[in-house]
């Protein structure tokens, strides 16, 4: 299970953490097993396979499989990620996940077939084991689910892992008396492939462009966060670093590195504007902090902000790159619907900012979710959803399935494109629903560099802009389309971010 859960987190980077990419991970991992009982039961036929000593060799190879698995997913991701995206997935998870885990689901049956002492015990034995297997597949997914992977990351856990099964195993195969020739080899290989998969740790570093620079690296609970310093030019030609913040190779915000408040994210400055022209605005709720911008920008106006960030690194990175106000009495680190499913507090504005790449948080945008939300804002109180990086506004199925939903909640919503494109053919979608109507024709967007001044109405788009399906779903709890409405979004964005 541990394994499981490092593979699937090793390939958000090349291809995102969606339905999708656990599908793809929970199938080759059921594959691996399957084929690995069938083997593992085959192997208990033949004299040479059968004994301790060959299930001690595979828990080795197991284990030295283990500890390379960062290197050897990242080193053949980095050649699969110029194939389709399904092939890609695919392929990849086949040659990094598939062999640790069919090695281990071999070690099952073998085991049964050495403490079976008479056929009245086979049943039992065979229930003792999976029994115990299962139990340390539970704890330890916990353990590293819980503890281990958002304070430490994948790679050092799965490599320290990988190591303990391979010391293990060298013991378990000593005291089997295995020859110095063959002890020496296997000291060898050990010594090779940790060597290898530590240098892989120490020196790794993420996809850059060729004018970005490293600032930070991390891996944790959402996956891989890189800071980077990237050369860029202002409107009229004069140099200056940009500042980016990424997950999941998938930029989720960028600023002016001399002054990171600065945000050069259309959808930022249009909020910026917008929030200073609603009616109501003395607190606010942001879910989904990113780089703090937003944040930064409702300090202008003096308004008492709280902050819901599922990654404690979000709010650390904000603070310390981005200039963000620390706030800890105020920052709230959760999930955003355990926090809207437990709050009492109402707030003037809600921003809803978890719909950035393929990391949409499903639960948030759901029926259920929305009618705790609206409960949440007092009169003439806004909520405000981005759904970013929309490369066809044509081919998007998700925002009328959105706007159908907030509609059946009881918002007023209207919808805008910060970035303005003609015809809406691309940019992003800001969904802004009130319980009470939203004054647009008082309400003007200041020229910056990014955005034209000019009335909101000029910003606005329509349901007719985007993909007509015979029936619009509405999101529920139980019945949640977003994945399959975000199908040709996600596939967009991979291969738009591999060009």
């Amino acid at each position: 299970m541990v394994t499981e859960l490092a593979g699937a987190r090793i390939l958000a980077p090349y291809f995102g953490s969606s339905l999708y990419s656990w599908a793809s991970t929970l199938s080759i991992t059921l594959l691996a097993l399957m084929t690995g009982y069938y083997f593992g039961g085959y192997a208990t036929t033949k004299k040479k396979l059968s004994s301790q000593k060959a299930i001690f060799i595979v828990f080795l190879l197991s284990g030295i499989l283990v500890l390379i698995l960062p290197s050897l997913g990242r080193a053949v991701m980095s050649e699969t990620i110029n194939l389709s995206f399904f092939t890609g997935i695919i392929i990849s998870q086949l040659v990094f996940l598939f062999p640790p885990i069919f090695l281990m689901g071999m070690m099952s049956p073998m085991i049964i077939y050495q403490i079976n002492q008479s056929t009245k015990q086979a049943g039992r034995s065979a229930g003792n084991i999976y029994a115990i297997s299962t139990f340390g597949g539970i704890l330890f997914t916990l353990v590293f689910g819980f503890t281990i992977i958002p304070n430490y990351g994948i790679t050092l856990p799965v490599i320290i892992l990988g190591v303990s099964v391979t010391l293990l195993s060298v013991l378990l195969l000593l005291k089997h008396r295995v020859s110095i020739p063959i002890t020496i080899l296997l000291a060898v290989i050990i010594l090779s492939q940790f060597r290898q998969a530590y240098v892989s740790y120490t020196e790794f570093s993420p996809a850059l462009h060729q004018t970005e620079r490293l600032v930070e690296y991390s891996e944790g609970l959402l996956g891989e966060i890189a800071i980077t310093n990237q050369k860029m030019k202002s409107p009229d030609g004069k140099p200056f670093y940009g500042r980016i913040l990424k997950v999941n190779n998938v930029m989720q915000n960028q600023a002016v590195s001399d002054y990171p408040k600065a945000s050069l994210i259309y959808y930022v400055n249009f909020i910026r504007n917008l929030v200073g022209q609603l009616p109501k605005k003395k607190t606010a709720l942001i879910i989904g902090l990113g780089a703090g911008n937003i944040y930064s920008d409702m300090q202008l106006y003096n308004i008492d902000v709280e902050t819901v960030e599922i990654d404690k690194r979000i709010y650390d990175y904000g603070v310390k790159y981005f200039e963000m106000e620390a706030h800890p009495e105020k920052s709230h680190i959760t999930d955003g619907r355990y926090f809207v499913n437990t709050s009492n507090k109402k707030y003037d504005i809600i921003v809803l900012d978890v719909i950035v790449g393929e990391n949409v948080a499903k639960q948030l945008v759901t029926l259920e979710s929305f009618k705790k939300i609206y409960n949440m804002l007092p009169e003439n109180g806004s909520l405000i959803i981005e759904h970013g990086g929309i490369q066809d506004f044509s081919k998007n199925q998700f925002v009328p399935s959105l706007h159908k939903t907030l509609k059946e909640v009881g918002f007023n919503i209207s919808m805008f494109n910060p970035i303005q494109a003609n015809n809406n053919k691309y940019g992003d979608v800001l969904f802004v629903a009130t319980k009470g109507k939203l004054d647009k024709n008082n309400i003007f967007i200041a020229k910056d560099i990014l955005l034209s001044e000019g009335p909101i109405t000029d910003y606005e788009v329509s349901l007719t802009d985007f993909k007509k399906i015979k029936e619009t779903p509405i999101l529920t709890d139980n019945k949640n389309k977003t994945d399959l409405l975000l199908k040709e979004h996600y596939l967009n964005i991979r291969e738009n971010q591999n060009r």
